[in-house]
């Protein structure tokens, strides 16, 4: 439907038929506007979720390589640690 304001007619007052097809039309219109901003909103919202999943999965890596370096820093530092206590 097009995107033009449904004025008000000076009959519309008077005339009932006129009053409910120029409503309708005017309903029209905005059941179709929230369509549109309901089709934007779902779409910013599954890209929210995807960069929301691109960012745990990052986050998720990167304490996977953390826990992999404390790992080796804790086996070194046993390492040096028994030397020193077996001499």
């Amino acid at each position: 439907m097009h995107n033009e304001v449904i004025e008000t007619m000076e009959e519309e007052s008077t005339n009932l038929a006129l009053h409910t097809k120029l409503c309708a039309q005017r309903y029209n219109q905005i059941i179709n506007k929230f369509d549109k901003v309901d089709g934007r909103l779902t779409k910013i919202e599954e890209m929210l979720l995807e960069i929301k999943g691109s960012l745990t999965s990052e986050e998720a890596a990167k304490y996977k390589t953390y826990l992999g370096w404390a790992g080796v820093v804790i086996t070194a530092l046993t390492g040096v640690l028994s030397h020193f206590l077996m001499k």
